[in-house]
């Protein structure tokens, strides 16, 4: 390359020179000089080229691999964006609450009146169900600034105990103790913001408990997931309550304590673990000793089980007592647990955790579907 790049130079060096002598001098120095910046052209259009066709090689094979691990990708990702997201929900919720005084001006009409300064749009509000305390959490997101001290709240002491209102962070927050469960909805207003609370009455076709533990209830609860148990339940009249859904800490006892209490059609609870096995294996957990005809713990079990089967396709090592699982030792309602146990491998697989969040959702929704169809008399 060295000595052709002399030759080059030289050759041009002779065109300036033949420009100087010239005109036909010049010429001739001319043809070369085009001659040579051709070839070199055709030097840097291969070279060109070949850089192409390697770039081309390499991005195939970064390609081929990343099509490879797509679905790890594709999990890390998502499961990274929603726990983000599951973070900084906790986080608002642990915030400090500073207390906004509150008079309020008692009515019969089963409703709860919030007066607004400001109006707020519906997607701004939102209320969750804390249902083992009777209580209703309702947020006005970014509202804080509009409410004044000194609010006066219509409420109806004949079905609530308590109301209290917060600021916390950039929200207000109102938590509503009720004495008992009620059914809901939203109104909003330009002047107030309207909770009518009713009686469940025949709103449901059926009811659903579902556990989980609650060291997990991020891990198997994302949230995209629960939305589509909740749309699910919706469309089929079942109401859902979600342990996973509270922000306090909860207990099996606490949770098949409120089962008992609303006499619910169905408790299911959801356990994932280790092992040190090769296989990973399902375990269904139930109460034969309760016992009740035509549709009882047992039939739940089954039902469970084959969901779980044909959603997860891990195999089934068979059925136990649940003598130390309070959540089906003190059931006096229809009650089953399905513990999956992982390998090592499957437990550390991003990929897999983010798939198996979706199956478990898909079976849970296939056991409230069966247990609907075939045990639970509805009139539509």
């Amino acid at each position: 390359m060295q000595t052709g790049d002399l030759v080059e130079r030289d050759q041009i060096m002779n065109t300036d020179q033949g420009a100087a002598d010239g005109q036909e001098d010049y010429a001739l120095t001319r043809a070369e000089v085009e001659q040579i910046t051709a070839a070199r052209r055709d030097r840097l259009y291969r070279s060109a080229q070949i850089v192409s066709v390697v770039f081309a090689i390499i991005s195939i094979a970064a390609m081929a691999g990343f099509k490879m691990h797509e679905g790890f990708f594709d999990a890390s990702s998502r499961i990274g964006i929603l726990m983000e997201s599951v973070n900084a929900q906790e986080s608002v919720l642990s915030a400090p609450k500073v207390n906004v005084r509150t008079s309020f001006q008692d009515e019969e009409g089963s409703r709860l009146v919030i007066p607004l300064t400001e109006p707020i749009a519906s997607e701004d509000v939102s209320i969750r169900e804390v249902f083992i305390q009777n209580k209703y959490v309702i947020t006005l997101s970014g509202y804080s600034e509009n409410i004044p001290n000194g609010v006066e709240l219509v409420s109806d002491s004949t079905i609530m105990d308590a109301v209290g209102v917060y600021r916390q962070n950039d929200d207000v927050v109102v938590e509503v103790f009720g004495r008992d469960l009620y059914d809901y909805e939203l109104v909003t207003g330009s002047n107030a913001l309207t909770v009518i609370f009713r009686d469940m009455g025949d709103s449901y076709a059926a009811s659903a408990v579902v556990w989980l533990p609650y060291e997990d209830r991020n891990r198997l609860a994302l949230p995209e997931w629960r939305q589509r148990l909740a749309r699910f339940a919706a469309d089929n009249r079942i109401k859902l309550y979600m342990a996973s859904d509270m922000p306090e800490q909860y207990s099996q006892d606490e949770v098949i304590a409120f089962a008992n209490r609303i006499r619910a059609d169905m408790v299911l609870g959801v356990q994932v673990e280790g092992n040190s096995e090769q296989q990973s294996y399902m375990t269904g957990i139930c109460n034969t000793t309760y016992f009740i005809p035509d549709y009882n713990s047992t039939h739940l079990s089954v039902v469970m089980a084959e969901a779980f089967l044909e959603a997860t396709q891990i195999g089934m090592s068979g059925f136990e007592e649940g003598g130390s699982h309070a959540l089906v030792s003190q059931a006096t309602v229809p009650a089953a647990v399905i513990r999956i146990s992982l390998t090592q491998k499957d437990m550390e697989s991003v990929e897999n955790e983010y798939r198996l969040n979706e199956k478990i959702i898909s079976a849970l929704e296939k056991t409230m579907g069966d247990i609907l169809q075939d045990y639970i008399k509805t009139s539509d």
